[in-house]
């Protein structure tokens, strides 16, 4: 504990986790320090007295905005009301629009609790889709109606739908835990998802030839960092996003493999075969990222624009890079191995995701009947 005055909390430097600095003079009031630098003044406290008094913590303001004084002055008031038995941040709770609750929800829940690309598409679903159709409505008075008329709207786009929905869900679950809506009251339960049409598309081997084709063409015209990391999506399964975030530091040449820190499902292990490895020896190797942008000299952000010239000159119409994921694991079915070695090749971690590709492996029983009936065939043809 320390006092907070502004030449200690200039003095603060952030770490990879949330830190509070409380203060040694006026009790229950502090700083936190995102690993991002953001200092914010908070409170927390009793509403009334005894040990039987809810505790609550609640945000004051941001440094920078106000000043040490200034905050502190605010804690003191609220800690006075408080002890008379009043919530001073009630009135502000009942009051909170979904756009005041969205940044709430990202600041004080999302950047802790998610991943960086979660909480990327969460800021983008509440910028585009919450604040237009849902900003100026206090949280504690949405109701089910607002929720279904809005959903029913974006029917045409099912999978935007059900991901909206379930933000939604989720923020409204929380303001019931903060105590900013009653319990048991979120708007979105019960509200019917879409069936959601996966998309399962795979390219052939004429196809993969064409695209090879396509490719060579390039060679002398494209970046051979952008083509080498399409070559390696193609003969790994990898995500887009574990190839252009590797770093040489994750490749374990010795062991022909790369340790992945993070990825969508944590951690993770990927085994390379000798073509991956050929491919990552013919980059030039330099501290930092694997695949960098040639002409800027830093990580290597999209493969989007040179894949759709890939396309073009192979006539190839409506694949994506991810479909290369998905005709990796076509192959390795088709093969013959198991779902769950399957699940582990592509870093899966609920079978259910690699069960979408059972129906492109041969059951065994109708194989033996294939091969039998061949048999019989060649004995009996006249």
């Amino acid at each position: 504990m320390s006092n907070l005055t502004a030449k200690y909390i200039s003095s603060i430097k952030p770490t990879n986790k949330i830190n509070i600095h409380w203060d040694d003079k006026l009790k229950g009031f502090g700083l936190c320090v995102r690993s991002s630098g953001k200092k914010t003044f908070l409170l927390k406290y009793r509403v009334g007295k005894g040990r039987s008094a809810i505790v609550r913590k609640q945000s004051i303001g941001i440094h920078g905005v106000m000043t040490a004084e200034q905050a502190r002055y605010i804690a003191k008031s609220w800690l006075l009301e408080a002890s008379k038995g009043i919530d001073p941040c009630a009135q502000q709770k009942d009051s909170i629009t979904l756009k005041e609750f969205g940044n709430q929800y990202i600041e004080q829940y999302a950047v802790n609790r998610k991943k960086k690309s979660s909480v990327k598409e969460d800021r983008r679903l509440i910028r585009t889709r919450l604040i237009p159709n849902f900003g100026n409505i206090r949280v504690n008075e949405l109701t089910k109606a607002h929720v279904i008329k809005y959903y029913h709207s974006i029917s045409h786009t099912p999978i935007i739908a059900n991901r909206f929905l379930a933000l939604l869900s989720c923020m409204m679950n929380l303001s019931e835990k903060w105590s900013i809506r009653p319990m048991n009251t979120n708007p979105c339960k019960y509200v019917d998802r879409y069936p959601e049409n996966k998309r399962d598309k795979y390219l052939t081997i004429e196809k993969l030839e064409k695209v090879g084709q396509a490719m060579r063409s390039l060679k002398d015209i494209e970046s051979h960092y952008a083509l080498s990391a399409i070559k390696l999506l193609m003969v790994t399964g990898c995500r887009t996003g574990e190839i252009l975030d590797m770093k040489w530091e994750y490749i374990d040449f010795e062991n022909n493999k790369i340790n992945l820190p993070d990825s969508k499902t944590g951690p993770r292990t990927i085994h390379l075969s000798p073509s991956a490895i050929e491919i990552l020896h013919s980059l030039p190797k330099q501290e930092g990222f694997v695949f960098r942008s040639t002409r800027q000299n830093k990580k290597l952000t999209t493969l989007r624009c040179l894949w759709k010239k890939i396309c073009r000159i192979a006539e190839l119409k409506d694949f994506r890079l991810h479909d290369l994921r998905h005709t990796y694991a076509s192959f390795a079915v088709s093969g013959g191995f198991s779902l769950p070695i399957i699940a582990k090749m592509l870093g899966h971690a609920d079978m259910k995701t690699t069960e979408r590709y059972a129906h492109l492996h041969q059951d065994p029983v109708n194989k033996a009947i294939d091969d039998v009936s061949l048999k019989i065939k060649k004995v009996i043809e006249i």
